[in-house]
């Protein structure tokens, strides 16, 4: 009978020491890190209410403004909506700060952390995924950027969420799908790149090996991301004509080189040999720290590596050579083994020398060999260390080979790379287990003095960050933008009817609460004052200085920004010009030596234009421009020509992508093609130019390859009277149509005279387009 209660008793206890270490421990942990989390997120924000806004942040709050309907006139639709769309709740009651943004940021943050130390559970204890999701908190990189009010750390919180429910869609339950296909879809609006997940989350579905039976739950799934995605192209379409527009843009923009950007660093190692400082910020210890970190992570990735083989090898005990005993004696073994060495030599030769996406497409189909290589090892979750491989390498893959690198990218690599952290973690305690009353020493030892540094970093880190120069500058360019805005609101009662333009308009247009306008980037000083007399501008809010803005004069400054106000008396009138498309207007007058005014309408669609429009201009310029229908556009342009119009093209800007393609199209009557041109052509001139010597500059790239551009051949007997050729191809030639002309501009030679800066060939330019010759 005493038995029987004792044997009762043991069952009792451990089932209660299980229940307390499968729900108790992890709940109470949970707890700690909600409010370790809290409390660093709260700090964040009060240093950053005194810092103030970054420049992103300004958009992202009048776009709040727009979506809680207080618009101030001012607003970037192109920006991924969803950080200002959570946002504008809190505007619309009324509670309109800058602060607002840095809290929903700092929500997102804890939000994120807290998916992260669940996500781990699924294949750590407790203890270990606690110090995961604390790692990431602790990182330098995610520190300085969390309650910013940028979109980085809130899409990488999303991100964390929809590949954990994704993960228990396939191990708990089908109706998972329904969040986790919305949830990534709220983590693609809230940044773009985020929809680079859908890598990861492809290849994890295919190893699941459950996309049959789950198919009817994912295809719902996706519906009710579609439907979040929804509401957002209809906004797009209502403000800008096309609802998917801004998606189109991110993806032909991060193939661009970026060659032109202060963040410009063609190596593809930038964020391997940086990353130290991603670990911990510079301090007493952080070398202590990094060293650890890097520690764990390559001792117990290797000891992972080892296992695996050694399992192969325990799995067929069976003598002879190597090859027998992993079973590549085995055809289909041979061939995985054969593509997946095919596969990895690809993505080791290629990369950052194709396109990003070819090469997540590589490494997508190198991860699922490896897969099939790998799936029948036990003890190990192949699939889930899959899945933070191709996580981390989607986005380093990515950043590295986009050309554009700046350190918070990282943040979207640091999930992943704490899941590697760990993994380490987890592989060196287990090798060297010692165990107390069913506790493991070593794990809880370990554990616990990497928890230890990781306080360390977070209190250094956070201690650091008043003093971070990119902050302090951004403090001070607010502050100082701040005070003039308020000296223009004190002085000018009519401000708001104004024309504003500023180098920081973002800053000013949430101080003045108008749309103040852009100033483009110039490489010529006299461009800005070209633009200001071109829109007849009242005021300019800027920093730079030797401006010689003679029809300006400088009325107010406030550290290293002035205010500049217009003196109508000494405005000056030129020819005007009108620019449909975009890429021109940043460098077209610079070409024309500032001899005409080119404006430009938001609208790229030639057909949004009628007859009345540009009929007033003394000529209209056509360069990557749309259309809604082409017909429509060609019609326009054709009843402009026999008004007597003049219409300057290049439709090399029109010679990729998916839209507004004419590579071999028919446009106005003439075949387009792209073409390249050698580096030193055979140049011929039309005797009616007057320059005969022109030297052309060499047809080359920036990076040294070969030059591109557009080829003309018309149709029918309306020819092309060539002015300059190259190797026979139209440079520069005119088409008479009814009373008007068309000037063609072949193979980009508008950018090539600006970037090669060659006189000559600007002058040739000027002189055609305003008919000196």
């Amino acid at each position: 009978m005493n038995n029987k209660n004792e044997s009762v008793n043991s069952k009792g206890k451990k089932d209660s020491g299980i229940i307390f270490k499968k729900y108790i421990v992890p709940g109470i942990l949970l707890v700690i890190l909600t409010l370790i989390v809290s409390w660093i997120a709260y700090q964040r924000v009060q240093i950053q209410i005194i810092m103030g806004p970054g420049w992103d942040t300004y958009a992202f709050l009048a776009n709040a403004l727009e979506f809680a309907g207080r618009g101030i006139g001012y607003a970037e639709f192109d920006r991924p909506p969803f950080m200002s769309f959570i946002t504008s709740f809190f505007f619309r009651s009324g509670n309109i700060h800058e602060s607002t943004i840095f809290y929903v940021d700092g929500g997102f943050f804890v939000l994120g952390v807290i998916g992260l130390y669940l996500f781990l559970k699924q294949r750590f204890d407790s203890i270990q995924s606690f110090a995961g999701a604390l790692l990431f908190a602790s990182s330098p990189v995610v520190l300085s950027w969390l309650g910013v009010g940028y979109t980085d750390l809130a899409s990488v919180s999303l991100s964390i969420w929809a590949l954990y429910f994704l993960v228990l869609s396939v191990e708990k339950s089908p109706w998972f799908y329904y969040l986790a296909f919305p949830v990534a879809m709220m983590a693609f609006l809230t940044r773009y790149t985020a929809g680079l997940i859908l890598f990861p989350m492809i290849l994890y579905i295919v190893i699941s090996r459950k996309y049959l039976s789950h198919f009817k739950k994912m295809i719902g799934g996706i519906i009710t991301a579609f439907l979040v995605l929804l509401p957002f192209l209809v906004y797009n379409y209502q403000n800008i004509g096309d609802p998917i527009a801004p998606f189109l843009n991110f993806f032909s923009g991060s193939e661009s080189s970026g060659a032109e950007s202060i963040a410009f660093e063609p190596s593809p190692l930038y964020y391997l040999t940086n990353l130290p400082s991603y670990i911990a910020s510079q301090g007493e210890y952080s070398s202590l720290i990094v060293y650890l970190i890097i520690t764990l992570l390559l001792v117990g990735i290797s000891i992972y590596v080892y296992d695996l083989i050694r399992e192969k090898l325990m799995r067929n005990r069976v003598k002879g050579k190597v090859s027998k005993i992993l079973e590549i004696e085995r055809t289909g073994t041979k061939i995985k083994l054969i593509f997946f060495i095919i596969f990895l030599l690809i993505f080791i030769a290629t990369f950052n020398c194709i396109s990003y996406m070819a090469s997540e497409l590589v490494f997508l189909l190198l991860s699922y060999v490896a897969f099939t290589l790998l799936k029948d090892i036990s003890g190990k979750k192949i699939e889930m260390d899959l899945l933070f491989l191709a996580w981390f390498m989607t986005y380093f893959i990515f950043h590295s080979t986009f050309a554009v690198k700046v350190d918070r990218y990282f943040v979207t690599m640091f999930p992943s790379f704490t899941y590697f952290v760990i993994l380490g973690l987890n592989e060196i305690v287990n090798k060297l287990k010692v165990e107390f009353r069913g506790l493991n020493l070593t794990s809880t030892i370990i554990t616990f003095f990497l928890i230890l540094t990781i306080f360390l970093s977070i209190i250094s880190t956070l201690n650091a960050i008043p003093d971070d120069p990119i902050l302090l500058e951004d403090q001070a360019t607010a502050n100082e933008t701040k005070a003039l805005s308020e000296w223009i609101i004190k002085n000018d009662p009519d401000y708001s009817s104004k024309l504003i333009y500023s180098d920081f308009w973002p800053y000013a247009s949430w101080y003045l609460q108008m749309n103040v306008k852009t100033m483009p980037i110039f490489k010529d000083k006299r461009s800005f004052g070209h633009e200001l007399n071109k829109y007849s501008a009242d005021y300019y809010v800027t920093y730079r200085s030797e401006l010689n803005l003679t029809s300006y004069e400088e009325v107010k400054r406030a550290g290293k920004i002035s205010v500049y106000r217009r003196i109508p008396e000494k405005s000056e009138n030129l020819t005007s010009f009108l620019y449909i498309g975009k890429n021109w207007q940043n460098y077209v007058e610079d070409v024309l030596d500032f001899k005409a005014f080119v404006y430009r309408n938001e609208s790229l669609y030639i057909d949004d234009y009628t007859l009345e429009d540009i009929k007033n201009y003394e000529a209209v310029l056509i360069y990557n421009f749309r259309w809604h229908n082409q017909k429509d556009a060609e019609q326009l342009i054709r009843d402009y020509l026999n008004s007597g119009g003049t219409v300057i093209i290049d439709t090399s800007g029109n010679l990729n992508g998916i839209t507004y393609n004419l590579d071999n199209t028919i446009f106005l009557d003439t075949h387009i093609t792209r073409r390249a041109m050698r580096t030193n052509p055979l140049i011929e001139i039309n005797p009616k130019i007057r320059n005969q010597e022109l030297i052309l500059s060499p047809f080359e790239s920036e990076d040294g390859n070969t030059w591109y551009g557009a080829n003309y051949e018309p149709f029918g007997g309306n020819k092309i009277e060539n002015l300059v050729t190259a190797d026979g191809k139209t440079l520069i030639g005119i088409q008479k149509v009814g009373k008007g002309r068309i000037i063609w501009i072949g193979y980009n030679l508008v950018w090539h005279s600006f970037i090669m800066e060659n006189m000559g060939e600007r002058k040739l330019i000027e002189d055609i387009i305003f008919g000196r010759n």
